[in-house]
């Protein structure tokens, strides 16, 4: 197998030396040969925790649009971001349901899991280091920001092994009342959506899954049918027409923004299914709450947040 894509001197040296440390471990951990670890311990701990807290609940939708595909095949999945637990619950699926290799990447800023001393012991124990590569907030960091969004591009294009990468375009949680309404997203998602041809780029929309995990575990064994998790995933999304312009930035630009709009189609779907569902009219607003009653969003009331984000901006 050929080796990844390394970054320069220049890229590594505005890091500090955790920043650096954290990053080896990571990226010896993503080596082909070692993929068999992170998926057993994916499998047994993470997937325990979502099969926990959801294994009751989960509504797939679309789903043969990524089980048509193999261990071959490399993916890149774009998603909304409302959960901490989202892009855990996706894998889970795709795990469990698909043929797809368990290679899986989820990009996450460096704020903790790569600049705290207990972030990459949290990292290793919740994903064996898949939270990676990481993104950096500092702007004297960029340069490494790039090489970031380049070692993407070439794990997706690989052609000797498949691999999957997962995305929130939004670049950080959604906190607002309408899950329905996207946050701005960031051109280094478009410019990975380009570069990676190999891929099939696959919008998902996914609600339901909160923060608590005492609540979802509730949810998931007490009230499963009051609770669902709504995960919608729409067809390969093409970028052809914009690859011979795939180092625009208008280009990126476009191909960002038509992520949102795949993703924003997907949820728009999910929301009638959910109407449809309650046997209620669709609105464009949520539910007023009554009087007395706590604002309740997807069916269920708000809890406050009580951590992966993505950032390729």
């Amino acid at each position: 197998m050929r080796a990844p894509l390394r970054p320069t001197p220049e890229q590594l040296a505005p890091l500090s030396t955790l920043e650096r440390v954290a990053f080896k471990i990571a990226d010896t951990m993503a080596r082909p040969e070692l993929t068999f670890i992170s998926a057993a311990q994916n499998s047994l701990v993470v997937g325990a925790l979502i099969y926990a807290c959801g294994s009751r609940r989960f509504n797939v939708v679309g789903l043969e649009n990524v089980a048509r595909l193999g261990k071959k095949d490399s993916v890149l999945l774009v998603s909304n971001h409302r959960s901490f637990f989202d892009f855990f619950s996706i894998s889970a699926i795709l795990y469990w349901r698909t043929k797809l290799r368990r290679r899986i990447f989820f990009p996450t800023r460096s704020t903790f899991f790569y600049d705290h001393p207990l972030g990459p012991a949290v990292n290793m124990l919740m994903s064996s280091m898949r939270m990676f590569p990481p993104v950096m907030r500092d702007r004297s960091k960029r340069a490494f920001n790039n090489y970031m969004v380049a070692r993407c591009i070439d794990e997706l294009n690989r052609d000797d092994i498949g691999t999957i990468v997962g995305i929130h375009p939004e670049g950080t949680r959604n906190k607002g009342d309408d899950p329905y309404t996207l946050l701005k997203a960031h051109p280094g998602v478009g410019r990975v959506a380009i570069g990676a041809t190999r891929a099939k780029v696959i919008p998902v929309f996914v609600l339901g899954m909160g923060q608590s995990i005492t609540g979802e575990l509730k949810a998931n064994w007490l009230a499963p049918g009051e609770h669902p998790i709504d995960m919608y995933f729409g067809e390969p999304i093409d970028f052809s027409d914009l690859a011979p312009r795939a180092n625009m930035l208008s280009a990126q630009v476009a191909a960002t923004d038509r992520c949102l709009a795949a993703i924003r189609a997907l949820g728009e779907r999910q929301r009638r299914d959910a109407a449809a569902r309650a046997a209620r009219p669709v609105t464009d607003e949520p539910a007023p709450a009554r009087e007395g009653e706590p604002s309740k969003m997807n069916g269920r009331a708000e809890r406050p947040a009580r951590v992966p984000h993505v950032d390729v901006g």
